[in-house]
Formats: C-alpha cells, sequence, structure tokens
C-alpha cells in the first residue's frame, strides 16, 4: 500500500479506493475479464488549460471544451479505451461500443462531491465525428468516428470542479501504481488551485489574407451553385473555403485557445488531439445538443450579418437581420430541419415561432433555441446522428447538398462542421458543431469558413462573410 502524505482526509480517501481497486483486481481475476474503473475527487475549479499545459503529454489524445460564459469546461487525455471506425453505420457502432462499456463500470466517487456538479462525477466518452461518413484523400487526418474513455477526466462546474481516473483493469494491474499515479495528479491539481492560464501577447493581424485569386475562385463557385440551385431541387448549398500557411515558428495550439478564450467568451471553445501532431481546434457559436437529465437544447442559427462599430449601427444591423427576407428563409430552412429529425426519432421540439438575434464579439446570427424531453431509451448519439449535418453546414435537402459540396470543394472537410463532444455513462450529453474552427500541425495551419447558398445570395457578400470568420480565428492563432 503506498503511503500518502499530502493531506490526511485525502490519504484516508486513498485508502478506500485502494480498498475499492483490490476487489475490483479480485473480480478480473476471478472472471477472467477486465473491468473498468471510474474513480471521482472533488478538487478547485482549475483553469482545463493549465491542465492540458502541467499534466498532458504532448504526444496523448485529448478532447477539450469550455464555454466561458456558461463557466463550464471539460478536458480529458490518455486513453482508458479507445475505438475507431468509418461508414454509413458509424454512429451506431459507436452508440454499441459506449453501451457495451458503461454498462460494466464500477464507479467510485468521493464523499464530498455536490449534487449540484451535474454528473461531473460519471465517465464521459468523448467523441469526434468527420463531416462525412467516409473521408478521402492524402489529407486524411482524423478517423471518420472515433470514441475515446479519457485516463484522465476533469470537469469543472461554476466555482466546483471534479478530476476522474477512468482505468480498465486486468488480473496484472499493479493497484500501487495506480493509486501512487492518482496521488501524483491530485496532488498537481490541488496546486494549481485557481490560478489562471495568461497569454500577454498584444492582439495581431492574420500574417496571410485570402488572395484576390482565391477570392475570384469562390465567388465563381457562389455563382455555379447558384446556377445548378435554379435548375435543381436543392434550396441550400453551404460552401466552404480553407486557408492554408505556414508560419515562420510553430503554431502554439495552448496560446491559441486562451486567446480565443478571451476574445470569443460566448462560444464554445474546443481541441481535439488524435496524438499524430494534429491539432482541431476553434471557437464554435453551434451547440448541437446539450442534454442534462433527460431536457435537451439545440440550436437553430442561420443568417449572419456583422456587429456595428456603434451600439445604434448594430442595432441596425441586427434589424436588418431580423427584416432579411433571404437571411430569414434560410433560418427557416435550418428550423424545420431540425424540428422534422427530432420527431423522426420521437422527440417532440418546443420553440417559439419567431427567431431573435444572438450577438457574438464579431457577428451575429437568427436564433432559435429548442427544447425537448428526453426519454432514457433513446441515446445520444441517435439525436447526434439525426441531426448531423445541419441545413446551417450542409444545405438542403441534406443529400443532394452534400453531393454538390463533394464537387465544389476541392479539400476534405475532416472534422470541420461535425460533431464533437462527450456522451457521459449517466445518460447526460452535450455536442458542438466544428466550425470557426482551424487544422494545426507545427508551423502549418489551415482555416476554415463557410456561407450558406440560397436563392438571393450575392457572391460578394458571401465572400466577404468568408474573410470576417477566416480573421477573427487566424488573428488568434498567431
Amino acid at each position: 500500500m503506498p503511503v500518502v502524505s499530502h493531506c490526511s482526509d485525502r490519504g484516508q480517501t486513498l485508502q478506500s479506493v485502494y480498498k475499492f481497486l483490490d476487489r475490483q483486481l479480485s473480480q478480473a481475476k476471478q472472471s477472467h475479464q477486465p473491468q473498468l474503473v471510474t474513480l471521482s475527487f472533488d478538487i478547485p475549479p482549475v483553469d482545463p488549460l493549465l491542465v492540458l499545459a502541467r499534466l498532458a503529454p504532448s504526444g496523448d489524445r485529448h478532447l477539450y471544451m469550455e464555454n466561458p460564459v456558461a463557466q463550464t469546461a471539460m478536458v480529458g487525455f490518455g486513453t482508458a479505451l479507445v475505438y475507431e471506425t468509418a461508414g454509413g453505420c458509424r454512429f451506431a457502432q459507436a452508440r454499441q461500443f459506449i453501451d457495451q462499456w458503461r454498462g460494466k463500470t464500477h464507479r467510485y466517487s468521493e464523499a464530498g462531491i455536490s449534487a449540484s456538479l451535474s454528473g461531473a462525477d460519471w465517465a464521459r466518452f468523448f467523441c469526434a465525428f468527420t463531416f462525412f461518413a467516409d473521408p478521402c484523400g492524402a489529407e486524411v487526418t482524423f478517423p471518420a468516428a472515433m470514441v475515446m474513455l479519457p485516463q484522465w477526466q476533469l470537469v469543472r462546474q461554476g466555482q466546483q470542479g471534479v478530476l476522474t481516473l477512468n482505468h480498465l483493469m486486468t488480473a496484472t494491474t499493479d493497484v500501487g501504481a495506480i493509486l501512487d499515479s492518482l496521488a501524483d495528479q491530485l496532488g498537481v491539481v490541488e496546486r494549481l488551485g485557481t490560478t489562471l492560464w495568461r497569454d500577454f501577447r498584444p492582439p495581431s493581424r492574420l500574417p496571410v489574407q485570402p488572395g484576390s485569386d482565391a477570392g475570384q475562385r469562390f465567388r465563381s463557385t457562389v455563382k455555379r451553385a447558384l446556377s445548378h440551385m435554379t435548375q435543381h431541387p436543392v434550396q441550400k448549398i453551404v460552401l466552404a473555403h480553407a486557408l492554408d500557411w505556414v508560419s515562420a515558428e510553430p503554431i502554439q495550439p495552448l496560446a491559441a485557445l486562451g486567446r480565443l478564450r478571451q476574445r470569443y467568451p460566448d462560444c464554445h471553445i474546443f481541441s481535439v488531439g488524435q496524438g499524430n501532431g494534429h491539432t482541431f481546434m476553434g471557437a464554435s457559436p453551434e451547440r448541437l445538443l446539450s442534454l442534462t437529465q433527460g431536457q435537451l437544447i439545440t440550436d437553430a442559427l442561420a443568417g449572419s450579418a456583422p456587429r456595428g462599430t456603434t451600439p445604434s449601427q448594430d442595432d441596425d444591423l441586427a434589424q436588418g437581420l431580423l427584416n432579411n427576407y433571404k437571411e430569414q428563409g434560410e433560418h427557416r430552412l435550418v428550423v424545420e430541419f431540425l424540428a422534422r429529425q427530432l420527431q423522426g426519432v420521437g422527440l417532440w421540439p418546443q420553440y417559439q415561432p419567431w427567431p431573435g438575434v444572438r450577438q457574438l464579439s464579431n457577428i451575429q446570427h437568427l436564433h432559435t433555441p429548442m427544447r425537448a424531453r428526453v426519454p432514457r431509451h433513446i441515446h445520444p448519439l441517435q439525436i447526434v446522428a439525426a441531426l448531423h449535418p445541419t441545413p446551417a453546414v450542409a444545405g438542403v435537402p441534406t443529400r443532394e447538398a452534400c453531393d454538390q459540396i463533394l464537387r465544389f470543394e476541392d479539400f476534405d472537410r475532416g472534422l470541420y462542421a461535425a460533431p464533437l463532444g462527450w456522451v457521459g455513462a449517466n445518460g447526460d450529453s452535450e455536442f458542438i458543431v466544428g466550425i470557426r474552427s482551424a487544422l494545426v500541425a507545427d508551423t502549418w495551419v489551415r482555416l476554415y469558413a463557410g456561407a450558406g447558398i440560397v436563392a438571393g445570395s450575392d457572391a460578394d457578400r458571401e465572400w466577404a462573410e468568408i474573410k470576417l470568420k477566416l480573421r477573427a480565428l487566424g488573428e488568434s492563432l498567431v
């Protein structure tokens, strides 16, 4: 039995953990089957970026999501379990993998963990899906579907935090080594306390702007898409643009995430690492779904306008957005799609008949939040599969729009505009859409931005929207 010296109360807790693990080890030996254990402990509300910086090895897989305004964050790294697949059944296969293991989890929670932490002490299976079910080409970096149960998981809600260790125990597991590692990690986290990640670099400008030739190609593509729509039953196509550049110095993902968090506190800041040197990151305004104790929230977010430089101009732009027939039509397509898809899985969404305006730091969108009660037999990934891809990132009808995306775009979307999130062993779940995003590898970065093309779209205006989104993200990366 290891000796724990940093805190008598925590030492007593770890002695209880040792007995718990010893029982699971005996069961693994008797059954000849691995046992998945989840150990959760109350910690200070530590900054998740500091956790990534101080605890997570750079070569590990990781997933980080934070909503600064809501004061919620989670980060996971290391690998207790991992599953990868592809193809049209990827969501169902991911669901089966999660259900296989969450029914075999043995859970230990420290007695002091508050009930108000809303499932923070349950194992969370982190999920990342690419936009297309079968990514192709030499650019493929992430699998079409990845489910990871992290070895280490940290959840922060307000002024409370929980650290969870997930471990797959076999007959040869060294319980003492697990406890030593746990004590070390708890000690590091507690020493971090409430210290915040700081970035003192001054604001910068995007070092590489899209060239005039890129603008001309995109505008030409918009016109081709509009021509296609007049001859075929396609109401909307979302076209994306990818901007690549090579930096003189390596990109620092953690510093970039810190800047994104500071500049866009009203977005979901996120980062996904595959452990192969590539990091997909960004600041997404779009929540695909949030499921807490059976209550689902999803957002229809489509139709956009810039922010004004004065309150009066800002209000005029927002009012113009509300009164713009083209933007209202684009938004209505998303609302109708979400309602139809939710009903298709047996849910009855509730929402207001007219959208409001959601104002972000550099852009504003038409916004309709939707709510529904979810019975226990409906899995979160069933809802994710029904909602992806939404008209906000693909188009209408979905299949035809995706066919045109493959035709018009000259790059693989990968995780861009795709679902990223987690499924809890208790049934809670949260997924965002990976927009306002970038793929980073050492000195190379690719920025993504998209625009919805509908009847009445103006090619110059859509290109201006693309440049606005690229600049907002790119200036946080350098």
